[in-house]
């Protein structure tokens, strides 16, 4: 059936119907009538001939023209079956090539094939698909644009009466209004407190709807990155001597480039930060820096709980804090380690983390040797756990086949949807010779791109972020 604006279409049925007949009738006739033709005319030359030439030349005539005749109807059978099948296969090819660029997120490609037939009918569903799927994703970044704004707006407008307030609190607290009593003074302190806390929240909600909208401020210039992480490292010992933990740095030779120290620094200090809340009395925290290709890979690890799969795939989640009762007295807005990944990938830098529970954790960020021209928006207050889950279960389906469903469920219940566990399994496979040298690497490529390792660092050295982090030690 066709379709078009107005309905149903009987007559551009029938003309379509009728078309396509008088198109195949006019191919075979324009193609298949002149090897009749050739067929009768040395029919007639052999009969007339036949009984003039001896028997051996009349044999090769016959069979001459058999050949030739033979010759072109094979011929003529090869351009009618060129063009059949081309008239089928183009506009299937066509469709397959704008459903890539969909799968893509590109709403905006339509079709344009002409054939009268079932396939038309296709494509003109296929354009009312896009189109509804365009409008839905303009309606998404509309509604996205507006979170954000709210969010600036009102992160803005919360912190206007904090700085007065603190102030005025600051004052009581230190005697201008009058002397206090101790039961004052301890009400007090809970007051100031709570109001500090308040305003790291609003100031985090700040950087989150700046790093959303692109607005997320850098000042580019000429860094001494040894420097730089030696005096991060320096300003961080004072809290970790509270612990009793020892911060061992080593860096390497490194290039001076240019990039936010402040912005580098800020990333480095939450890290480790979080290292020093996660370790235990009297351990240690390594922090490294390397020059890896055309970029600089920064890594901390530490010693402590560390975390399960889990936490691993959600911890650069909003509000996401590990549940773990001895550090959860330490509180957190749960938006710092958001925030340095919103910095990171803003600079086009990745960050992630690797780590095993009783087995510490490392975690790794790479920012690129030349700044950014450009600054993009991140999007941070969305989870991408379920979508890190999805695109494994894409790889597995991929590569191993029906057999990739069961095992993917199969490590999902053992919970061994991390990195480490999944390269051990890639491994494995290889061993057992399920999957060769070339593909068990391809396979460790493609799993390492999914948790947002650097895909140049995998595809070029072949190794993992664990071996290049033995590599910086």
């Amino acid at each position: 059936m066709v379709w078009d604006d107005e309905g149903f279409s009987l007559k551009k049925l029938l003309f379509s119907k009728i078309n396509r007949k008088l198109t195949f009738l006019f191919a075979i006739v324009g193609l298949v009538a002149p090897a009749l033709a050739l067929f009768f005319f040395y029919n007639i030359s052999v009969s007339i001939l036949s009984d003039s030439l001896p028997a051996e030349q009349s044999v090769m005539l016959e069979t001459t023209a058999a050949i030739i005749i033979t010759l072109l109807l094979a011929i003529d059978a090869g351009v009618i079956g060129f063009f059949v099948s081309r008239s089928i296969s183009k506009p299937i090819k066509e469709l397959y090539m704008v459903t890539k660029e969909v799968q893509k997120g590109n709403f905006n490609v339509r079709t344009n094939i002409k054939t009268g037939d079932e396939i038309e009918e296709l494509s003109v569903a296929f354009n009312n698909t896009t189109t509804a799927l365009a409008k839905l994703d303009t309606e998404r970044k509309e509604i996205d644009n507006a979170k954000s704004e709210f969010l600036s707006i009102t992160s803005h407008e919360l912190r206007s009466p904090m700085t007065p307030m603190k102030a005025q609190l600051q004052m009581l607290e230190g005697g201008y209004f009058g002397k206090l009593t101790k039961k004052q003074k301890d009400s007090l302190k809970i007051v100031v407190r709570n109001a500090d806390r308040l305003d790291k929240i609003i100031v985090d909600f700040l950087e989150v709807s700046r790093i959303e909208a692109a607005r997320l401020k850098f000042a580019f210039k000429e860094t001494n990155i040894k420097d730089l992480v030696e005096e991060t490292v320096e300003f961080m010992n004072g809290f970790a001597k509270e612990k009793n933990v020892t911060l061992d740095l080593k860096i390497d030779k490194l290039p001076i480039i240019e990039l936010d120290p402040d912005r580098t620094s800020q990333v480095l200090r939450n890290l480790i930060n979080n290292a020093i809340k996660f370790s235990k009395n009297k351990s240690k925290i390594e922090i490294r820096a390397k020059h890896v290709d055309d970029h600089i890979l920064f890594s901390v690890r530490d010693y402590g709980c560390g975390m399960n799969s889990e936490d691993q795939i959600r911890i650069f989640e909003p509000f996401y804090q590990v549940e773990d009762h001895s550090v959860r007295k330490h509180g957190g807005t749960g938006l710092g380690l958001t925030i340095c990944r919103g910095i990171v990938e803003s600079q086009k830098g990745k960050i992630w983390v690797e780590s095993k529970p009783e087995s510490g954790s490392t975690f790794y960020f790479i920012v690129p040797l030349k700044p950014v021209e450009e600054i993009e928006p991140i999007k941070v207050l969305f989870s991408p756990r379920n979508k890190i889950e999805r695109k494994l279960k894409e790889e597995f389906k991929s590569i191993l086949g029906p057999l990739g469903m069961g095992e993917f469920n199969e490590l999902k219940g053992k919970n061994a949807l991390w990195k480490e566990d999944l390269f051990k399994y890639v491994t494995s496979l290889t061993r057992q010779h399920i999957l060769n040298e070339e593909q068990g690497k391809f396979f460790k490529n493609r799993i390492g791109i999914v948790f947002g390792n650097e895909k140049d660092v995998i595809n070029d050295k072949n190794v993992t972020p664990t071996s290049i982090f033995e590599v910086v030690k």
